[in-house]
């Protein structure tokens, strides 16, 4: 019996363990397959899944949109929900609900990301999901046609929303309005419990609103108090001045002030909020931390019953202006003259001469300004020289005593003296300005393309991507000398990138050579298409020197930059710039930019305003400029002599930080500003004021070819630190390219000009983006100063050479020849390249090395590097020739080399050797 039991147990436990075990194997292994296959999913959908992964994911998005993205999670979960439940009917109902929950979720997303359309095929929303990652792909499109071509687009919606919350009820298997109730039931016991809350907390409330209605009537209180204090000191120190001459109206004054006083205690006794005339009138008396006018921030919790503090407030703040202006002037002009009575009681009346009772005195100037702007306001004389306020104070003696001091008369001959010198001195003759006849007007009547023209050109663009699938309106038109620009504004769900996308289609349809699409354009929510004009106007720099925006720009190196695309001119500032980097290939305008450049300086500042230098390695572009008295040097044109002309501003420019230095200013405005207004003593030279100095390169790479490292450091130093000395560069070059324009130079001038380049690689080097290869030359430029977040289109000025040549002609001859400073073309003529010496001649810096050298008693080519920051050529060159004239040895090795030669010795030598 026991064995038979035993044998049954023995062969049911194998048989019930393997059918389990088994079962579980696979469940387990499918799923881990499944898993894995939504995790590569998944991933294809963010672009991460490699060549299979990416068509994978085509796929997916074309057939079902954006629900792509959450496929995988979904086919998971229900493929996890069936094999658990693989024995129950309602998980597969659940399932199927979730399928048609998925396939309308499609449909959904479709209508609300790029609607419906009854030509679109099933291809069309293939390939559109498929390609640009949106909407309802294959599934979407079908659930649109089916409802929506039979329904409408409002009603295909109510029925997709109908069948997702059918799904979801079946999904879930709760209630809808059950749902919905709990929602209402939630934020119903929240409002409730809120509600009993605020009325549990309305006994505290009530009592901080007391506690501040005390709080402000006792700071009000305590504010009377104290200027009833500073009253009543006043008035007692009036009375120990002169206790007999107080004037009747300021007693009456007073009675009054004591009478609203009291009437204002009562009144804030009472409760009432309303400001006293007193303290209207005696508002100028309270002290500076003082404020009755400023709003209490508890004046809005007042209970509802009394509203007459709000109505007050608005009323004051619309009728208080009004009464400061009428009475506070009286009260301080009362107050004046008995201050004034006081303080002469104890004088005679004398009669005052004629002129000085109309002329008013720098203090009485001082305490009316200080009256109205209500701040101690000093005039600028007196605060830059302690001096002519003392002269001041003594000239007001002569109303009650004529006699002069001996002092008095002595300085007063000093200063005739003083004009009579200037009188004698002899008159610098004034420059004169350039007539604008000398320049061409444009043609008023050439207007570009016509309103019919444009209005075609317009319907023709939205139809053109109309047609793509992207719908946008044209909001307007700028129609500029040689381009127009057509704004668009995509509707709701177009993306950008679709219609820079389309840039080619565009051009075909438009049949225009080239197009230039900004998107989005800056401060705008449109984008601008720039379409090339079929008729020009061209833009004259006469009609710039004449418009406002250069009359009234205040910069003496405002320049006229040309007009941009709605047609309005563009003046720019060289001092704000503060380098220009100007590029672009030949036939631009780049040559054209430069001379409207120099014209306008001609045309807006004098010699001693603004100098010039002008380096032209091309020999023919800037030479005309020779013989206009800006210029400090010729025209260099030698590319030896250039580099020297670049170290010459270095110089100039650490000698100005110097003279900065030595009068406590920081820039070059201060520093004249200083000079025009300071007092030389007799027999001292005054200091001349300085002149803005722009240094214009018109080819750079022919300098950087010759002297790379030295023209390179000269430029750099210049762009880092010329600023503030008032020196600007301005570099133009025809190969833009990164062995020329170096990232140093670049990253030194901020402002760029980038007319038509050959390539994109050669934008970037420009403008570090695209844009200047798809320009059309002639003047047509991106205009990219500091300041702007994205470079702005213009049409340059033109300015032809017989008009540059009747401008030079005038300048030359109706003002003082070009005297230039023959120091600077001395030290240009002898730098040369790198070296700064030609053939056997020794290098500019040979006296100062030697003396150098021998004052250290080392010799080595590092230490002048260090020294003169030189190249390492120029210091070896330098070293050599030290070598030749005997001040140092030979080399040794790696030794330093031997100094041969005293201090008194060189003396010798270069006395001897013209040195």
């Amino acid at each position: 019996m026991a064995a038979s039991k035993t044998t049954k147990k023995r062969k049911r436990k194998p048989a019930a363990k393997q059918q389990p075990v088994g079962n579980r194997f696979q469940t387990e292994i499918l799923i881990l397959v499944m898993f894995a296959a939504c995790l590569i999913l998944m991933i294809s959908a963010f672009g991460m899944g490699g060549i299979v992964g990416n068509a994978i994911s085509a796929v997916c998005f074309g057939i079902m949109g954006l629900c792509a993205y959450i496929f995988p999670i979904l086919l998971f979960a229900g493929v996890t929900f069936l094999i658990v439940n693989n024995t129950n009917r309602l998980a597969y109902k659940k399932v199927l609900a979730g399928v048609v929950f998925f396939v309308f979720l499609c449909g959904f997303l479709q209508l609300i990301t790029e609607g419906y359309t009854p030509s679109t095929t099933f291809s069309d929303y293939y390939s559109l999901s498929s390609e640009y990652r949106t909407g309802g792909g294959v599934f979407g499109g079908a659930v649109c046609i089916s409802t929506a071509s039979a329904f409408g687009v409002v009603g295909g919606t109510v029925i997709i929303v109908l069948v997702l919350l059918v799904s979801l009820i079946i999904i879930t298997q709760r209630s809808f309005f059950g749902f919905m109730n709990k929602i209402l039931d939630f934020f119903t016991d929240a409002a409730r419990e809120g509600r009993e809350a605020y009325l549990e907390g309305q006994p505290d409330r009530e009592k901080q609103k007391e506690l501040r209605r005390k709080i402000r009537a006792e700071k009000r209180a305590e504010k009377i108090r104290r200027l009833e204090e500073e009253l009543e000191e006043e008035e007692l120190a009036l009375t120990e001045k002169d206790p007999e001459n107080i004037s009747k109206k300021q007693k009456k004054k007073t009675r009054r002030s004591q009478k609203e006083r009291q009437a204002a205690v009562k009144a804030n006794r009472e409760g009432e909020f309303n400001l006293p005339s007193f303290l209207d009138e005696q508002k100028a008396v309270l002290p500076a931390d003082t404020d009755l006018t400023e709003e209490d921030p508890g004046l809005d919790e007042k209970p509802e019953e009394h509203a007459q503090p709000l109505e007050f407030q608005i009323h004051r703040s619309q009728s208080q202006p009004t009464r400061e202006e009428s009475e506070e002037p009286d009260f301080e002009r009362e107050m004046q003259e008995a201050e004034e009575e006081d303080a002469y009681a104890g004088y005679e009346d004398v009669d005052i001469p004629e002129m000085q009772q109309i002329l008013p005195s720098k203090t009485e100037t001082a305490v009316k300004a200080s009256r109205e702007t209500g701040k101690a306001a000093v005039p600028a004389e007196i605060k830059e020289d302690p001096q002519p306020e003392a002269e001041q104070k003594a000239s007001h003696q002569p109303s009650r005593n004529p006699k002069s001091s001996q002092t008095e008369i002595e300085h007063g001959i000093r200063n005739i003296q003083h004009e009579i010198s200037q009188g004698e001195a002899p008159e610098k003759k004034p420059y004169q300005y350039p007539p604008l006849k000398l320049l061409k007007r444009g043609d008023g009547r050439s207007q570009g393309d016509s309103d019919a023209h444009l209005r075609k050109t317009a319907q023709k663009l939205q139809e053109t991507l109309h047609n793509f699938g992207v719908n946008v309106t044209v909001t307007n038109v700028s129609c500029g000398p040689t381009v127009t620009r057509y704004e668009l504004q995509p509707e709701m769900g177009v993306k950008v990138s679709k219609i820079v996308g389309l840039s080619d289609d565009i051009k075909l349809n438009l049949a225009t050579p080239d197009i230039r699409i900004e998107a989005p354009i800056p401060g705008k929510a449109a984008v601008g298409i720039e379409v090339p004009n079929k008729e020009n106007s061209p833009v004259m720099l006469r009609d710039l020197l004449q418009s406002e925006e250069f009359k009234n720009a205040k910069s003496k190196l405002s320049f006229a930059a040309g007009k941009d695309i709605a047609g309005k001119p563009v003046v720019a500032d060289i001092a704000k710039m503060p380098h220009l980097l100007i590029a672009g290939a030949t036939g631009s305008g780049k040559s054209v930019c430069i001379n409207t450049l120099i014209i306008s300086i001609l045309y807006k500042a004098t010699p001693d305003e603004v100098r010039l230098i002008m380096i032209d390695p091309k020999v023919v572009e800037l030479s005309v400029y020779n013989g206009i008295p800006h210029l400090f040097i010729p025209v260099v044109t030698d590319p030896k002599k250039a580099a020297g002309a670049l170290n010459w501003a270095v110089s100039e420019m650490t000698s100005r930080y110097n003279a900065f230095a030595e009068y406590g200013v920081r820039n070059l405005g201060e520093y004249n500003k200083k000079v025009a207004n300071m007092r030389v003593p007799e027999g001292e030279k005054a200091p001349e004021k300085m002149p803005q100095i722009v240094i214009i390169v018109d080819e750079l790479a022919d300098l950087m070819m010759v002297a790379p490292g030295e023209v390179e450091d000269a430029i750099c130093r210049l762009a880092q630190l010329a600023r503030a000395a008032g020196i600007h560069l301005i570099i133009a070059t025809q190969r833009p390219s990164v062995n020329v324009i170096t990232g140093l130079i670049k990253a030194n001038m901020p402002s760029r000009i980038a007319f038509s380049v050959s390539s994109g690689v050669d934008s970037r080097t420009i403008l570090d983006m695209n844009g200047a290869e798809k320009l059309l030359g002639k003047g047509d430029m991106l205009f990219y100063p500091q300041g702007y977040q994205k470079p702005a289109r213009l049409q340059g000025a033109f300015v032809s050479d017989e008009e540059v040549s009747a401008v030079v002609e005038y300048v030359s001859d109706k003002n003082q020849g070009a005297v230039y400073d023959t120091s600077i073309e001395k030290q240009v003529n002898t730098a040369g390249v790198p070296g700064g010496a030609g053939g056997g001649d020794r290098d500019v810096y040979f006296t100062e090395a030697g003396k150098f050298i021998i004052e250290k008693e080392k010799a080595s080519i590092g230490m002048l590097q260090r020294m003169f920051k030189i190249g390492f050529n120029r210091a070896a060159r330098i070293m050599d020739q030290l070598c030749d004239a005997g001040v140092v040895g030979p080399e040794e090795g790696t030794k330093p080399r031997k100094v041969l030669m005293s201090a008194e010795e060189f003396e010798n030598y270069l006395e001897e050797n013209g040195g």
